[in-house]
């Protein structure tokens, strides 16, 4: 139960994170808000490095979480864009549905849950595709770009399941350096691809708390599902912890005035469903 809990505080803080991200790009340069995120996130990390105080992993570990840094920095922009051009609400459980990798990966690695939680995995999974489904019967005019938007989830999606299976097994041999390992690689990338662009990093003064709130969010849900894929079956917790459209949804409904149809109501339902039998299993 231990590890449900930790997967669900990641979905808290993704949830939120991926709330304030998406409007942040919406009138900063995308670069800028994610060097801001992602620098927030870095220097977190380091301080949980020093605190964790583990010892330095082998090389493989090292370039594995290298590797989920790269994933995840890839899952963020594509991500980004497509909640920048479309329905957040839309986005959101589209880029979620990337939790089929981590669970078929911890099924062909010999993971057994129980009866009760292998139904809910698919109901959950399920549930959060059809919360990804536009409104039927809407007056409003379709968002420009949605199109090119739910594409640019679905590659978001593929990008943020190979980030939560390699982070899984990054985490085998440190939480915290996982996590630096992770963020490191992301500013790495981020800072050399704005350089070779010619981007300037610059955000307004006033925009800086919004913006380091999102990255310290990002770096704490991703310690947290990193303690629960150690805890707990990778199967469960990366459902669990890709549940964080639900958040999303729900901000992007209640503060943006964006509406919920009946099939997304619907699917809402089916992923807390699939959820409580994930836990009760």
């Amino acid at each position: 139960m231990l590890a449900i809990g930790l997967a669900l505080g990641t979905s808290l803080c993704y949830g939120i994170a991926n709330y304030l991200g998406p409007l942040q790009t919406r009138r900063l340069p995308l670069g800028a808000v994610l060097v801001g995120n992602a620098g927030t996130a870095l220097l977190v990390s380091i301080g949980l490095v020093l605190v964790a105080g583990e010892a330095l992993p082998d090389t493989g570990a090292i370039a594995v979480g290298l590797a989920a840094g790269v994933a995840n920095l890839a899952g963020l922009i594509l991500y980004f864009r497509a909640a920048a051009l479309g329905s957040l609400s839309i986005a959101a459980p589209i880029g979620a549905t990337g939790a089929v990798i981590p669970v078929a990966v911890g099924l062909a690695s010999g993971e057994r849950p129980s009866l009760l939680q292998l139904a809910g995995i698919p109901l959950a999974v399920a549930g959060v595709a059809l919360a990804a489904r536009p409104a039927g019967g809407s007056a409003r005019a379709p968002v420009p770009g949605a199109r090119l938007s739910v594409v640019l989830a679905l590659l978001a999606a593929v990008a943020f399941g190979a980030f939560l299976a390699l982070f899984a097994e990054a985490s085998s041999s440190g939480v915290a350096w996982a996590v630096l390992l992770s963020r490191v690689a992301i500013v790495s990338l981020l800072l050399v691809g704005l350089g070779v662009a010619g981007q300037a990093i610059t955000l307004p003064p006033r925009q800086l708390p919004g913006v380091a709130l999102a990255g310290l969010l990002l770096v704490v849900g991703t310690t947290l599902f990193a303690e629960a894929s150690t805890r707990g079956l990778l199967s469960l917790v990366s459902v669990i912890a890709t549940l964080f459209p639900i958040v999303t949804v729900t901000l992007a409904l209640v503060l943006l005035g964006e509406r919920l149809g009946r099939v997304q109501a619907f699917g809402v339902v089916g992923a807390l469903a699939g959820v409580a039998l994930i836990a009760g299993g």
